[in-house]
């Protein structure tokens, strides 16, 4: 259960780190999941952004003795997600875990996870869709920082051998992911500029180089809703708009070299042409206004919190 950290001999204290926002189609599930963690020594923090549908008391009363912190207005998942690191430091936990509440958890993911990491190694579990469990979700893999692009992540793919096998991971999503109090404190918390979306790929960069490793660990398993809290699917105008604009925002953060990130700016300009087409041929002008404007807002140093989902 998710109440106040309990003694346990050798069992290191977590903090679950839940953003909650307007959360309650799919709120009693994931904390009905939490409820039957089988880890010995856990604590829930709800985060609330907000939220106007009662959302943190369903998950509060799911989770026995689980946190509510509320926050005045909606920090997004870097602003959230800090809230909650700064909880688990002020409290002393060993790791916090950071976790979507848009999914549903395994009895034994927290163990399996807490069991291949250290105070140098954080740990993801391998993802899978809710809707098919046989489908891999999110991304966990590399991270071509000369391009801006994924490399073998397998989102979307089939689970199978390749996706079945330990490994060290250049990046990874924080829709769960492991994170030693020790990383927090010599990296840092989260470019609360991005809002959401590339904020986790940003700290792992900056972890890595702090020689701290990325671990996955494919015995843990969580299945995931894809996107609910924005809108549901994996692309929504929401999230093509925040994806557009940190993309640019996170290569300029991290590429040292003017010239490459020249080339990068047009390769990725270049290629939101066929989407605008798309868009534009197929009448979805929701999803053309929200690419638009995440490119013109990047340029125009809009950062952080802009938009809300029924704004796109």
């Amino acid at each position: 259960m998710g109440g106040e950290p309990r003694p346990a001999k050798e069992a290191p204290s977590v903090g679950i780190v839940a953003v909650n926002y307007n959360s309650a189609a799919f709120a009693e599930e994931f904390a009905r999941s939490l409820a039957e963690v089988d880890y010995p020594n856990f604590q829930v923090i709800i985060v609330d952004n907000g939220s106007r549908d009662g959302s943190e008391g369903i998950i509060q009363s799911a989770c026995s003795g689980a946190v509510v912190l509320r926050c005045p207005e909606n920090g997004g998942t870097a602003g959230g997600n800090n809230a909650g690191f700064r909880y688990c430091l002020e409290k002393g936990f060993d790791y916090a875990l950071v976790l979507n509440n848009d999914t549903v958890v395994t009895v034994d993911f927290l163990a399996k996870l807490v069991a291949a990491a250290d105070e140098r190694t954080v740990v993801v579990p391998k993802i899978l869709y809710y809707y098919d469990h046989n489908i891999i979700s999110t991304h966990a893999g590399g991270f071509d920082w000369r391009w801006g692009r994924f490399r073998n992540t397998y989102h979307g793919k089939p689970d199978g051998p390749a996706t079945n096998q330990p490994r060290d991971l250049q990046t990874a999503s924080f829709c769960c992911a492991l994170v030693p109090a020790a990383a927090l404190r010599e990296v840092g918390l989260l470019d609360e500029r991005f809002f959401m979306y590339y904020e986790e790929t940003d700290w792992l960069q900056q972890a890595l180089e702090k020689g701290f490793r990325l671990r996955y660990n494919p015995e843990a398993v969580i299945y995931h809703k894809e996107s609910a809290s924005s809108g549901g699917g994996w692309m929504t105008p929401f999230k093509q708009y925040y994806a557009t604009r940190n993309r640019l925002y996170l290569v300029k953060k991290h590429q040292k070299s003017r010239f490459w990130f020249a080339l990068f700016t047009l390769f990725f300009l270049a290629g939101r042409v066929p989407y605008i087409a798309r868009y534009a041929l197929r009448r979805q002008g929701r999803m053309l206004r929200a690419l638009l404007l995440g490119v013109w807002h990047y340029y125009r140093g809009r950062m952080g919190r802009t938009l809300e989902v029924e704004q796109l």
